[in-house]
């Protein structure tokens, strides 16, 4: 968590989803359909880098193998056309808090995952289904961009967001693990409270 340092892959995992898996595989098996001359990886095989592990297919083995015969595809119904893709708006937000305050990857999701929880706290207090829904499809949609590792990076940002508020809260001599866990038993029991009442109605009383 900080500063700027540089510029990240900030679609990561998410444009992966951009083509269907059968779509892919097409690809892979026009490329495999001939040897590499680079890494000499045989037919059907994956090309491989000098450590042996799996890349993407060499150039020299595209060149060999043609143009991606895209026509005849769809001509078969394997390929669909071009659909429009935009970026996520948690994605836009994200970005445009790297901005605003120059930081790094990890903090600006951080900013845009409170932004979303904060814009929304009307639905939320009123404990709105789709509201609830709307955060949930939001936050899942950062985190599949992001991957598991950039993820965990933003659970360690939002932690030290929570942390560091606690402890302005708290002032000097608090104590901001006891308001923390005061914090939680409070929203523990207000959702008991509702599931009573949820089961009540339920059963007509």
């Amino acid at each position: 968590m900080g500063t700027e340092h540089g510029p990240e892959n900030t679609w990561g995992e998410w444009r992966r989803h951009l083509r269907s898996g059968p779509e892919q595989q097409l690809v892979r098996d026009w490329y495999r359909r001939v040897e590499c001359p680079t890494c000499k990886a045989v037919v059907g095989r994956a090309c491989r880098t000098g450590n042996g592990h799996p890349t993407d297919h060499h150039r020299a083995r595209r060149d060999v193998a043609g143009p991606l015969p895209y026509e005849q595809w769809k001509q078969q119904g394997l390929w669909a056309d071009p659909k429009r893709f935009t970026m996520p708006a948690v994605l836009k937000e994200a970005e445009k808090a790297r901005t605003d305050y120059k930081v790094d990857l990890a903090l600006g999701d951080g900013v845009a995952v409170v932004k979303i929880f904060l814009a929304e706290r009307l639905g939320l207090s009123l404990e709105d289904e789709a509201t609830l829904d709307r955060i949930d499809d939001a936050v899942r949609r950062l985190l599949q961009a992001r991957g598991p590792e950039r993820s965990a990076d933003l659970v360690t940002v939002l932690a030290s967001l929570i942390t560091a508020l606690l402890s302005t809260m708290a002032g000097p001599d608090g104590d901001p693990e006891a308001l923390f866990d005061s914090l939680i038993r409070a929203q523990v029991n207000e959702a008991r409270r509702l599931r009573d009442i949820e089961k009540q109605r339920a059963s007509g009383g």
